[in-house]
């Protein structure tokens, strides 16, 4: 017999009941790490010849423990703004701190990347695969399991967070360092990171922010680069687990975009996605509104998809 809509949705709210109460405790199964027991490293330099490619890298110190499983973390502010320091300081502590998901036990890299003023796209996410490529390349000395890196972004580290994730390697040019690193990541989590860039030029949230990020409109830049620029372009079945963070009443990124990525994500036959759509709730729930019940959301998918994984 058919179930009937309010069926389907008292299923789905037991669902979520029973997944935030497990996911209270596997979190509590283990303790977090002491913040005395955290070591950060600040101002490393991840690429030569590019005077932005800096990043902090927090930690668990004196750990003899088997290699760990890393996690970066790409600030938001539109690609035009915004600074590592954002989730790295003690005073503000955000959502997404560095040290806190260092205290879960694994190696997490607050990184900047050169803004849109500076160079258009592509040279954020370059910048941003040069990170995942100096972290495996130096595995060994932070004892990280280059098979198990994952990526968080908010808002426009949201967008480059899933472009890590979806989008396919491309060659890396000549005298780039590491270049027989990859740079794909294994889980990627986006606070309200844009979606479909020809979209948000079309309708007109962020226009001249976007055309900024990359280099001029579409009949400039061209609709083939937004279009490769935007991960509603890269939906895959076969790509890594994503968690998915969006507010209803977004005014800067539609959630419908979110809805129509989601959909097409599991018409692909994706095998991983969580989608955390918030009724009445504006953008970034997690890391700026800092919806308390995300928290564990957030941290428990890292744990899930790269801790408890182990090889590749």
């Amino acid at each position: 017999m058919p179930r009937s809509p309010l069926q389907f949705s008292l299923m789905a709210l037991l669902a979520m009941v029973c997944w935030l109460i497990s996911t209270a405790f596997a979190i509590a199964a283990e303790p977090p790490i002491a913040d005395d027991q955290i070591v950060l490293l600040g101002d490393l330099r991840y690429r030569e010849g590019c005077k932005a490619c800096t990043l902090d890298l927090a930690m668990q110190k004196d750990y003899q423990g088997p290699p760990r499983p890393a996690l970066l973390v790409i600030h938001g502010g539109g690609w035009i703004e915004g600074d590592k320091s954002s989730f790295a300081t003690m005073t503000n502590r955000n959502p997404a701190n560095i040290r806190d998901f260092a205290r879960l036990g694994l190696v997490v890299l607050g990184i900047n990347y050169r803004l849109a003023r500076e160079a258009p796209f592509p040279a954020g996410l370059d910048d941003c695969r040069a990170a995942v490529r100096w972290l495996r390349a130096h595995a060994a000395e932070y004892q990280v399991d280059p098979a198990r890196i994952g990526a968080y972004g908010n808002s426009a580290g949201g967008h480059l967070a899933l472009l890590l994730a979806l989008m396919p390697p491309e060659p890396v040019g000549p005298g780039e360092s590491f270049s027989e690193q990859s740079s794909q990541v294994q889980a990627a989590a986006s606070d309200s990171g844009p979606l479909d860039l020809l979209g948000q030029h079309r309708d007109g949230q962020l226009r001249g922010v976007v055309e900024l990020f990359m280099g001029g409109p579409p009949e400039k830049a061209g609709e083939g680069t937004y279009k490769r620029a935007s991960p509603s372009s890269h939906v895959t079945g076969n790509g890594p687990p994503l968690l998915l963070i969006y507010g209803e009443v977004d005014g800067q990124v539609p959630v419908s975009s979110a809805d129509r990525f989601v959909a097409a994500l599991s018409q692909a036959g994706a095998k991983d996605v969580s989608y955390f759509r918030l009724a009445t709730v504006d953008h970034c729930p997690h890391s700026l509104i800092g919806v308390p019940y995300l928290r564990p959301v957030v941290n428990e998918f890292f744990l899930r998809t790269l801790k408890a994984k182990q090889g590749p």
